[in-house]
């Protein structure tokens, strides 16, 4: 964790000398120690942490995908006439065990063009959306199952 916070510091201030290396090494030492002391973290979970980076990274690839594929299909609906769309506030099931999972789906539906998460309760979702029929096929969206798969194995 403290090269974690060290390389964050060194990034954050843009330039790399005796001085920002020497505050940047005392600050992150200072940071870890609070961790430790106050949050009680471990450094025995650092292994789990970097296990899970890379299957969230490939979620973040995935989302920014989908994001894509939105927008073209926004595009679509506003340039070409005749502007077919049914705008619908719908209530969606997806059950997600954690509740990190959840705001992640519900950020992640926010995120893409067309769709707003209203509201989440539970494994219930109100979501507002371009097309009605594409709230219905959350459940079975690959970042549903992509956040099932991370829940499986105990990752989030």
């Amino acid at each position: 964790m403290w090269f974690g916070l060290f390389a964050l510091w060194l990034i954050l201030n843009g330039r790399i000398t005796a001085e920002v290396c020497l505050v940047g090494a005392v600050m992150a030492a200072g940071v870890y120690a609070f961790c430790v002391k106050v949050l009680g973290y471990r450094s025995s979970s650092e292994k789990g942490i970097w296990k899970r980076l890379w299957r969230y990274g490939w979620y973040v690839i995935v989302l920014i995908g989908e994001i894509l594929k939105a927008n073209f299909g926004v595009m679509k609906v506003i340039l070409v006439p005749p502007h077919r769309y049914e705008a619908a506030i719908v209530r969606v099931k997806v059950p997600l065990q954690r509740n990190s999972s959840r705001v992640i789906l519900a950020n992640s539906i926010t995120l893409t063009p067309g769709t707003v998460t209203v509201a989440q309760e539970g494994e219930d979702f109100l979501v507002l959306c371009l097309h009605k029929k594409d709230a219905y096929e959350i459940p079975n969206w690959r970042l549903v199952k992509l956040l099932r798969e991370l829940e499986e194995k105990g990752w989030n």
